[in-house]
This record gives C-alpha cells, sequence and structure tokens, in this order.
C-alpha cells in the first residue's frame, strides 16, 4: 500500500467508526427513553449488548 491509500483507509476507518459511535449513541438514546416500550428497550439493549434500561423511578446520575 502507498502512504496515499494507507491514509485513504485510515480515514474511511476513522469515518465509520465515527458513524456507529454516533449510532450506539442513538440506541443508549432509546433505550433510556421512557417513552419508548419498556420491553422493546430490553430486548434491543441486550441485543446490542449495551446496559439495560434505567428504571424510570431511580435518579438519572443525581
Amino acid at each position: 500500500m502507498t502512504p496515499q491509500q494507507t491514509q485513504a483507509a485510515l480515514d474511511a476507518a476513522e469515518n465509520e467508526l465515527r458513524d456507529l459511535r454516533g449510532l450506539r449513541a442513538l440506541a443508549a438514546a432509546f433505550i433510556n427513553n421512557p417513552a419508548h416500550d419498556i420491553t422493546a428497550r430490553r430486548a434491543l439493549a441486550e441485543h446490542l449488548g449495551l446496559p439495560a434500561p434505567r428504571q424510570e423511578n431511580q435518579p438519572h446520575g443525581h
């Protein structure tokens, strides 16, 4: 690989990682939004290997 090809591959990987982090953040926001069905939120969290949804009656970081 030339240095230019290596840089292009690195840039593509960094862009993909940024996109995946954004999707993970969206999924986490959905999982912790009590407006959505708790069963769906729990299932999504489990499927994605993310922490289970917070309970609605628990303080959020306080």
